[in-house]
């Protein structure tokens, strides 16, 4: 038996009340308003009552589940994926850390989940008897059951905790902003492998000279980005260096740095210059530097110069963009007289190199300057001292709600 009505307008007023019983009920239109004009509105049932929006604001974040029997908060705001140390070695937190409180009854076993936009990706069980008063603190790596590791779920609040034995649930929102807004980190704690990316800005800083230039600046661009993944990574790939990793809590590690160039939550922009006059041009990047090294910061152009008369100048320029991108990542982690003084090996202000001689063997620090002589492009890598800092620099603040 049904109840069909079809018409262009439907007009139902009752003075006192108005009663629909049905085993389903399905009403649908462009827009539901649905008002208590005097007293209050009353929606009940029997089981959960669910509501969802499908609209241009149906993305924006529900308000996390709450239950008046489980509460379930974070307890710890500050996170490093694996523990990375600090720039001076101080230790840093590898766990967020939650904690359940038992407001009302007793609870023989609990589950905790992780959850990326509802898809549960992390759960453990809590096999202890808990009653009211009680408080209880988990701690979560940031990895997934498959041992995956991916920032852009926290700074795009994908993911959410969640404590319940079933039926009572407690929910809370995970977010937080990393350290460093340009850039993501990806680990793979299965096979050891950790990609990061990092988020630069450079721009077409114009030609010089009168020849026809034998490059444009996607060439450069290309270049520049070569650079930054060559002299950036330690990916136990150079022939004539074997030490071309990281060691994390005695575990080594791969990683592979690549870098992708937009304005969005990037990196101050520099300017790639294409130089075709005879006048050697130098390059130099300042940054954001700040005290009195800004002072003299601010007469050195941020740009990457691609000097077109030079030998060699393809290597030459990959590795230039390398050092000079460099720069801002140091100062990131080491400060500001740790990048402009490239770490000890030349004055912070002057620039002018300190003693200090090309290695003979082993690895050769992209960020040093030499004293007496270029870099070995073979042999010239990011220190894992730098790497380290590059990846402690995904330290995450967790919002507490």
């Amino acid at each position: 038996m049904a109840i069909i009505k079809n018409a262009k307008n439907i007009n139902i007023q009752v003075t006192n009340n108005y009663t629909s019983l049905s085993k389903v009920s399905h009403e649908e239109a462009h827009q539901v308003i649905i008002e208590a004009t005097k007293q209050n509105l009353e929606l009940s049932s029997q089981k959960r009552a669910i509501m969802q929006g499908f609209g241009k604001d149906a993305e924006k974040q529900t308000e996390p589940e709450k239950s008046k029997l489980l509460e379930l908060k974070i307890k710890k705001d500050s996170f490093v994926p694996l523990g990375i140390a600090d720039f001076k070695g101080n230790k840093e937190n590898a766990q967020i850390k939650f904690q359940v409180k038992i407001k009302e009854g007793k609870f023989e076993k609990l589950t905790f989940k992780i959850k990326n936009e509802g898809s549960e990706i992390y759960s453990e069980e809590i096999n202890k008897s808990l009653e009211e008063g009680d408080i209880y603190d988990i701690e979560w790596d940031g990895f997934s059951k498959d041992k995956m590791y991916d920032s852009t779920l926290f700074t795009n609040e994908k993911l959410s905790a969640e404590i319940t034995d079933g039926t009572a649930t407690s929910q809370v929102n995970i977010s937080g902003q990393c350290k460093t807004e340009w850039l993501d980190m990806k680990i793979d704690d299965n096979n050891k492998k950790i990609d990061v990316t990092i988020r630069v800005n450079l721009k077409d800083g114009g030609i010089i000279g009168t020849d026809p230039p034998i490059h444009n600046f996607s060439a450069l661009e290309a270049m520049a980005l070569d650079g930054i993944h060559t002299y950036w990574s330690r990916m136990k790939s150079r022939t004539k260096i074997s030490t071309d990793i990281v060691t994390i809590s005695s575990k080594e590690y791969k990683v592979e740095v690549k870098a992708l160039n937009t304005q969005e939550k990037s990196m101050d922009d520099v300017d790639l210059v294409y130089n075709g006059s005879d006048k050697w041009l130098r390059s130099s990047n300042p940054g954001s530097v700040s005290g009195i090294l800004s002072f003299f910061g601010q007469f050195a152009p941020e740009r990457v110069v691609y000097n077109a008369k030079q030998n060699n100048e393809d290597k030459d320029f990959a590795l230039t963009s390398a050092h000079e991108i460099g720069h801002e990542i140091v100062k990131e982690f080491g400060g500001d007289k740790y990048s402009y003084g490239h770490e000890g090996s030349s004055h912070p202000i002057l620039q002018t190199a300190n003693t200090n001689p090309l290695p003979t063997s082993g690895e050769v620090n992209v960020m040093e300057y030499y004293s007496d002589a270029y870099y070995d492009h073979d042999r010239t890598i990011a220190s894992e001292k730098d790497v380290l800092g590059l990846l402690w620099c995904s330290k995450l603040k967790i919002n507490k709600k």
